[in-house]
């Protein structure tokens, strides 16, 4: 089915040369924002897109860019004194406020502050190394905007942008292949497969899949979140499961306060029994319970990861997730035919 000259019109296009629609009854995007595809690709191949369409069109489906899970560094700063241990030295601080020891009470109040801090400055740090190295590695696109051919930012293409594919670029977005030259595109970074596909026009080649040889003109028929790779990602992104040193460190964690919250008791008790006056025997049962757990666990485990993470950056590697960088440490052996 071909869309109608009256929709392409409506673009500000003038003389489209109109291509075919592979699903005309399909829809970009959901809900009640949700666009017809027959309306996105009545691009004429000569001109482009205006470059008002072009951006009325960004307005309206947002950047061609991966949505990712984000999190406040105000958030991560407040997680820094919800953990198990921070909270065991709160009730420690609580306690010293109640029976007046003024002295034990800052000493235990600057060490939780000294501990969360330093976590948060480190997590902060290396975000901000990902991010830069993010910002590096943004990729180019050929676009043909208003009949001319110009180099731009691959987030701001848009369903209907007429791109060049050419050898040793990277897919910005999902594209269909227009008639023309055939193309090979290694497409193992989403399939697995070893061998670069040859690609003709009808064909969608993906996001996240790079030109081996050739050189095409392409369509682009989603962006972002809507793309293949984009899918795939949210997918991933939706797993917010422990990972194995986060479970360690809670069980380590858990079971050392278990076995402090029996020994203060053991010996509160036997204080008291003994006729130890009540405040002198909860002063000496919290700096027993303080003793007895490592508060700086936490700080150090997220200290040593963050400046994993930052050598990591500096070697050109994205780290989105702390942890996994103890899962790769622990890994014996990597299996892979690519």
């Amino acid at each position: 089915s071909m869309a109608s000259p009256a929709a392409a019109g409506s673009g500000g296009l003038s003389a489209p040369l109109l291509l075919p629609v592979t699903d005309p009854d399909a829809f970009y995007g959901k809900g009640p924002d949700a666009v017809p595809k027959a309306t996105l690709f009545d691009t004429s191949v000569e001109t482009g897109l205006t470059t008002e369409e072009a951006e009325r069109r960004i307005g309206l489906f947002g950047p061609n860019e991966l949505v990712e899970k984000t999190v406040s560094p105000w958030v991560k700063l407040v997680k820094e004194f919800t953990g198990p241990m921070p909270i065991m030295i709160w009730l420690a601080i609580l306690v010293e406020a109640i029976i007046k020891d003024v002295p034990d009470l800052l000493i235990l109040l600057v060490l939780q502050l000294l501990n969360g801090f330093v976590g948060w400055y480190e997590d902060y740090k290396a975000g901000n190394a990902v991010a830069a190295l993010k910002a590096a590695l943004k990729p180019e696109a050929q676009v043909k905007r208003d009949g001319i051919f110009k180099t731009i930012n691959a987030s701001l293409l848009v369903p209907g942008d007429i791109i060049t594919l050419s050898a040793g670029a990277a897919v910005p977005a999902d594209c269909e292949i227009l008639p023309g030259a055939l193309i090979e595109v290694d497409q193992a970074a989403l399939t697995g497969e070893s061998l670069p596909v040859t690609m003709r026009a009808g064909d969608v080649a993906k996001m996240g899949s790079n030109v081996t040889r050739g050189e095409v003109e392409a369509m682009v028929c989603a962006t972002g979140g809507e793309t293949f790779f984009g899918k795939t990602a949210a997918l991933i992104q939706s797993v917010d499961e422990l990972g194995h040193f986060q479970k360690i460190i809670l069980r380590i964690t858990f079971g050392l306060m278990g076995l402090s919250i029996v020994a203060v008791s053991i010996t509160l008790g036997y204080l008291l029994l003994h006729g130890e006056d009540i405040l002198e025997a909860i002063a000496f049962c919290v700096v027993l319970l303080i003793a007895s757990i490592p508060i700086a666990m936490q700080v150090v485990c997220t200290t040593t990861m963050a400046l994993g993470c930052r050598m990591l950056a500096d070697e050109k590697a994205i780290v989105t997730r702390l942890t996994s960088i103890e899962q790769l440490a622990g890994m014996n052996m990597l299996c892979s035919d690519k």
